[in-house]
């Protein structure tokens, strides 16, 4: 049985989550955050659009920096943006979102490495609980080496 390919980019599961976990990485180290404290779960492999589960991905690695001041966090958010081209990413939008908070957001392309990042600045000083910035990080959709599948790379 003949089966048609698409345009999209065929990558290993396990070098596109190592792929996001560096990144990931880089976005933290930009932030210069060190006496933050961040949430612990790495990239996955998702559901990509509509294809074949057991073929298509995209890495998603969703996680907060938190425990430092509103204002470290706004700094950081700062560095983040200004650090960004020179690391290889796009800066697309930069300011308030369309939330009734009209919260801080960074979202970015890396052009090297087919991901995305959204960052979010979360003011949450008036309900007494700790402010944090919110970061996540998605690729571009992929599809498994002939003869893989996501859930056995």
């Amino acid at each position: 049985m003949h089966e048609e390919r698409d345009d999209t980019p065929v990558r290993d599961v396990s070098r596109a989550k190592e792929d996001g976990r560096k990144l990931s990485s880089q976005l933290f180290e930009m932030m210069q955050i060190k006496n933050s404290k961040t949430t612990e779960p790495g990239p996955h492999a998702a559901l990509c659009d509509d294809k074949d589960p057991d073929r298509y991905y995209a890495i998603r690695h969703a996680w907060a920096a938190y425990g430092v001041t509103f204002e470290e966090l706004q700094e950081a958010m700062e560095r983040t943006k200004k650090d960004m081209p020179e690391k290889g990413w796009k800066v697309v939008k930069y300011g308030p979102d369309t939330s009734p908070a009209k919260t801080l957001e960074l979202i970015a392309d890396s052009a090297e490495k087919e991901f995305s990042v959204a960052i979010h600045l979360l003011d949450e000083r008036k309900k007494q609980r700790d402010s944090r910035l919110t970061v996540n990080l998605v690729s571009t959709c992929y599809e498994t080496p002939k003869g893989k599948t996501v859930s056995a790379p």
